[in-house]
C-alpha cells in the first residue's frame, strides 16, 4: 500500500499576500469582488510556473463552512506594499505543513470522499495530527477553466489540511 495513498506532504512557506478579509463567497467571487480585483492587479500577485500562490479557506463553524465568512488570499511580490493592494491589507501567511489531495469541486460526494480519507489518514498517522491553522483547511484550484479539466470535464480543487507533529 502506499504511504501517503496518493496524497501529498509539503511544507509551505511563511510568506506575504494580500488578503480579502473575511467576505461571503458572492463577495470573493461575485461581481466586483475581491477575486475581479485580484485580476485587475494581475502585476502585484507573485506567480509560480504551475501551482496557484492563492488559498481560500473558511472561517466559523463547521456547518458554516462555504456559506458563511470565507478569507482568499494571494500572494504578493517582494516589493508590493499596503498602499497598493488598498483597500485590502496584506497579511503574512504563517505557513506549515499540508496534507495534500485534489477533488472534483462539481461533485460533492468526491470532494468529501476525498478529505474523508484524507482525515483517516491524518488519524492513523504515528508522525502527524490535524494542525491548527486554517481549522477548516484551505483550497485552490490548479487549473480555473484549464483544458485539462474541461477535456475530464470536471473543476479539480486541491484540498490542504493542516498537520503538525505529534508530541
Amino acid at each position: 500500500m502506499s504511504k501517503l495513498q496518493n496524497m501529498r506532504g509539503i511544507e509551505i512557506p511563511k510568506f506575504r499576500a494580500v488578503s480579502s478579509g473575511l467576505k461571503t463567497l458572492d463577495e470573493l467571487f461575485g461581481k466586483g469582488g475581491f477575486s475581479e480585483w485580484v485580476e485587475s492587479h494581475s502585476q502585484l500577485i507573485q506567480k509560480h510556473p504551475y501551482e496557484p500562490t492563492g488559498f481560500l479557506w473558511h472561517e466559523g463553524d463547521k456547518k458554516t463552512w462555504g456559506w458563511g465568512q470565507n478569507v482568499l488570499i494571494h500572494a504578493v511580490k517582494d516589493d508590493i506594499i499596503q498602499a497598493d493592494v488598498a483597500p485590502y491589507e496584506i497579511i503574512e501567511f504563517p505557513g506549515g505543513l499540508f496534507l495534500i489531495a485534489t477533488g472534483d469541486e462539481n461533485d460533492s460526494n468526491d470532494l468529501n470522499e476525498t478529505v474523508n480519507c484524507m482525515m483517516k489518514w491524518i488519524e492513523n498517522s504515528d508522525v502527524f495530527e490535524y494542525g491548527d491553522f486554517p481549522k477548516s483547511g484551505m483550497c485552490n484550484m490548479p487549473n480555473p477553466d484549464g483544458t485539462f479539466d474541461k477535456a475530464l470535464g470536471i473543476a479539480q480543487q486541491q484540498i490542504y489540511l493542516p498537520l503538525k507533529h505529534r508530541r
